[in-house]
């Protein structure tokens, strides 16, 4: 079944909170606290992204102003049908990206709004109008939607992006890089591992037949890492330790990549680690020997999630019983540069989430998928160790979803199901925006190709 889309929508016309007075020449006017659902048809949506027309993508063009509020500074400067493409100088290809660029502006600031009208372009200056009764908030005054473009991937221009929240993603079995909130895209060169992760614009993966070297993707030469020695004070005097293999890449905290392999503390004493490496200056900046479970098996690092600052990660560590042949998720640890965490992060005795992390919903807090009846998003705060339902799912709803992680930024979760993927605000759910229709979208982070 698929879901229907409701292209986003929002009321308060794109509001905004700043702390200055109310200007004088601006009083307080009254707007529409919802919209009517009929404002924008589905239907359009259907008609740009046909099913069965193959892979395409949903890339950001502008917003598009659907209604402006009468009295607001937006009156008789903005119309409905206008696209807009740039405020205060800020390219803006989706409304959540006007969001972000009216964040904190005051009651009364001039914007220089450009776009397109009809097909010409236009350019005005508009002041921000406050909202009775709301003291410092402070709104532009229209009503809007992103505007979409279905883009083949094969067509896509080569780019740079320069957004925190944006993310490698696979899609039919090639490397995109994907702003979630701007809905923009851009090709990365180079053939998907089937581990790698990301660190500033480039993506790594150890190199084949390579036991201690690593290939940034997209190029031939492997990059030969120094093993060592990492030398640790220990109470019997110093300790050193070498990498001496490396398995998988699988994350990435701060300028480090998170390499689960191999170390030695002498010969014959070889363990299980995770190599904290900088692929920039090839060295081996820190390594974590796992060691051993209550059970006596050994433990191994299968995943890692970077937080949306980069400071810190969460590596899941998996028990393997060899005896059994099956491993199982066994704990995780809380990293940060330097090497140095905890194992258990808080919270971790109340309820463990088994089914494993989908990513960092915020700089504080994880969110992971559990299936209890109906698949279910609950928030797991590293802060205070407690788990929250964030969302639930009708078994309607539940009936195509595939995978659910968050972008990063405490609001938004991308929603992966049967030849869909959507961004879902998760404050007003009912408010999804196409991501993409008819393809396979692996994202990166967490989530093995194997």
């Amino acid at each position: 079944m698929r879901l229907r889309v409701a292209v986003p929508v929002i009321a308060l016309a794109l509001a905004v909170s700043g702390c200055s007075q109310r200007s004088p020449e601006l009083p307080p006017v009254d707007v529409p606290a919802e919209v009517v659902p009929d404002l924008v048809n589905p239907a359009d949506v259907d008609k740009m992204f046909p099913l069965g027309g193959g892979c395409l993508l949903a890339v950001g063009s502008g917003v598009r102003v659907l209604d402006v509020v009468d009295g607001t500074g937006a009156s008789g400067a903005l119309r409905p049908g206008d696209i807009m493409t740039s405020v205060d100088g800020v390219t803006v290809s989706s409304r959540e990206i006007l969001l972000q660029v009216l964040e904190g502006r005051r009651v009364g600031e001039r914007l220089v709004v450009e776009g397109t009208r009809v097909g010409a372009p236009f350019s005005v200056s508009i002041a921000l109008s406050p909202v009775p009764g709301q003291a410092g908030r402070a709104i532009l005054g229209v009503i809007t939607e992103t505007r979409l473009e279905a883009v083949r991937p094969a067509s896509l221009p080569d780019a740079v992006i320069d957004d925190q929240l944006a993310r490698p993603v696979i899609v039919d079995g090639g490397i995109y890089r994907y702003v979630p909130l701007g809905a923009v895209w851009t090709p990365y060169p180079g053939i998907p591992a089937e581990h790698m992760a990301e660190l500033g614009s480039d993506i790594y993966t150890v190199a084949a037949e390579e036991p201690l070297s690593l290939v940034r993707v997209g190029d031939e030469e492997p990059i030969a890492i120094d093993p060592g020695p990492v030398v640790y004070e220990t109470p019997v005097g110093p300790l050193e330790v070498v990498a001496s293999g490396f398995d998988e890449v699988v994350g990435s905290v701060g300028g480090l990549l998170l390499i689960a392999g191999e170390a030695e503390a002498g010969p014959g004493d070889t363990a299980a680690a995770v190599h904290g490496v900088d692929p920039v200056k090839a060295t081996v900046e820190w390594i974590r020997p796992l060691g051993l479970s209550d059970a006596g098996n050994t433990l191994a690092a299968t995943d890692a999630y970077r937080s949306p600052s980069g400071d810190r990660a969460l590596v899941a560590l998996v028990e393997h019983d060899v005896e059994g042949g099956g491993s199982e998720l066994f704990n995780y640890y809380l990293v940060d540069e330097e090497g140095e965490g905890t194992v258990g992060p808080p919270g971790i005795d109340q309820f463990f989430p088994t089914d494993g992390v989908t990513g960092w919903y915020d700089e504080d807090s994880l969110i992971y998928l559990v299936d209890i009846e109906v698949p279910q998003i609950v928030l797991w705060s590293l802060g205070t160790g407690e788990h929250t339902l964030l969302r639930s799912y009708t078994a309607e709803e539940a009936f195509s979803l595939r995978a659910a992680f968050p972008v990063g930024d405490g609001e938004h979760i991308v929603e992966v199901r049967d030849g869909e993927v959507f961004l879902v605000d998760v404050n007003r759910p009912e408010l999804t925006r196409l991501i993409s229709r008819g393809c396979r979208h692996v994202p990166v982070e967490g989530m093995n190709l194997g």
